[in-house]
C-alpha cells in the first residue's frame, strides 16, 4: 500500500471520528465529566 493510499485512509477515518454527531467524538469532548478521568488530569498538571 503506498503512502498516499495509507494517507487517504487515514483522512476517510479522521473525518467520520470528528463528524459532530460520531458518538466517539462526543465522548471524548465529555470525557473531563467523569469524575475519575478528572482526577487523572488533574494529578498529571502537578
Amino acid at each position: 500500500m503506498s503512502d498516499a493510499e495509507k494517507l487517504a485512509i487515514i483522512q476517510t477515518e479522521f473525518d467520520r471520528l470528528y463528524d459532530p454527531s460520531h458518538p466517539v467524538r462526543n465522548h471524548l469532548e465529555t470525557l473531563d465529566s467523569v469524575e475519575d478521568v478528572r482526577i487523572i488530569c488533574e494529578a498529571l498538571k502537578r
